[in-house]
């Protein structure tokens, strides 16, 4: 399959060489010249991991975003939720209409970037989607390596519109064989790990963080922050069950006990992966993603998602309040279902609108 990878995160590269060493002519973006130049020099990736690892030959390297999309029938966006308004700008008027684009993952990205698409008079894609989770836990070692010591072992998948789910899913599961349809994308939205484990660990670690590198997965994880994180992750169920979204719900407990991770996202042995690895030791200031995307908009998305199911969400809600004081900003806006024009819609609307997406009587409206 033709697959174009935008982004050079460790997500990226993590994605463009896997898919590269899977068989599928791969195409990496950055829009950085300097940052891409090993990469271009060397032709190739080299992926550690468990399962198919090595060095992976790209079908090519650019940052010309137009050269790196052409006859691309998936193109995979592992880039954070902060880059979706520019990407948005990015891909008009470069899209066929023939393409999927894929999120890895999306906080409702995928209509964030159709909005963007429709706002310029462009070409949308045959579909968006949007998976819950890091298809990939990874962190680049070199400026042509990265490490990926776990996968993900069930990768929640919703499309937008959820009404081209049939055409979409069987090009991700062709890439992503642990890809696990969703109802739509809300419903893969409201599966991300990072927005019920990052927050809760940035707080509670603050001053740990305050002097310097730390391992927020190793030492950080301690008995407080996780009641902190079951008690957001609760929120996170009642919410999606309130919605009406059918289990599997990904408990984060899979994650921390053993007997049940295999129902999990990440499968068995994956936090003792990423602790041994060391790969998390680093340096998370209130500009790291964990806040930026994950507080700012992940946890504003799940709070919004409460109060449309009708369910409270304190500790949501108590972290959005905490952090905006430590940042000296509001942060009641993100991706808040208000917020993108979807907050005079009821339950029921809402769920009509990620099906039908830009064949929505709503869609004019929600999109001015």
């Amino acid at each position: 399959m033709n697959v174009t990878v935008l982004g050079g995160s460790n997500g990226g590269y993590a994605t463009a060489a896997d898919l590269a060493l899977a068989g599928h002519r791969v195409r990496l973006w950055r829009r950085s010249e300097s940052e891409l130049a090993p990469v271009r020099a060397a032709g190739i990736i080299t992926l550690v991991a468990e399962g198919r690892q090595g060095e992976a030959r790209l079908d090519r390297a650019t940052a010309d975003i137009k050269e790196a999309l052409d006859g691309a029938e998936v193109v995979v966006v592992p880039l954070p939720a902060t880059c979706h308004d520019d990407l948005a700008t990015r891909l008009a008027g470069r899209l066929t209409g023939r393409e999927v684009v894929l999120l890895t993952p999306g906080t409702l990205g995928g209509f964030v970037l159709a909005r963007g698409l429709a706002r310029a008079g462009a070409t949308l894609p045959l579909a968006f989607a949007e998976t819950g989770t890091l298809p990939y836990l990874a962190r680049k070692t070199g400026p042509t390596t990265v490490a990926a010591p776990v996968r993900a072992a069930n990768l929640p998948v919703g499309v937008f519109p959820a009404s081209r789910s049939t055409a979409a899913l069987p090009r991700i599961t062709a890439l992503f064989p642990a890809a696990r349809p969703c109802v739509d994308v809300l419903d893969a939205a409201l599966t991300n790990a990072g927005v019920v484990i990052h927050p809760p660990l940035v707080l509670v670690n603050a001053g740990s963080i305050d002097g310097g590198r730390f391992d927020i997965h190793a030492a950080g994880t301690t008995a407080s922050a996780r009641r902190l994180i079951d008690a957001v992750d609760a929120e996170r169920l009642a919410s999606r069950q309130g919605l009406g979204y059918p289990a599997p719900h990904y408990e984060l407990a899979t994650y921390y006990d053993e007997a049940r991770a295999a129902e999990g996202l990440y499968g068995t042995g994956a936090r003792q992966k990423v602790v041994q690895s060391g790969l998390w030791s680093e340096v998370v200031s209130y500009e790291h993603r964990y806040v930026t995307e994950d507080v700012a908009l992940g946890l504003t998305l799940f709070e919004s998602a409460g109060r449309t199911a009708g369910v409270a969400t304190p500790a949501v809600s108590g972290l959005l309040g905490v952090f905006g004081a430590l940042l000296g900003r509001d942060l009641t806006g993100g991706r808040a279902l208000d917020h993108l024009g979807l907050g005079d819609l009821t339950q029921r609307e809402v769920r009509a609108f990620f099906h039908d997406g830009w064949d929505s009587h709503a869609w004019s409206r929600v999109i001015r």
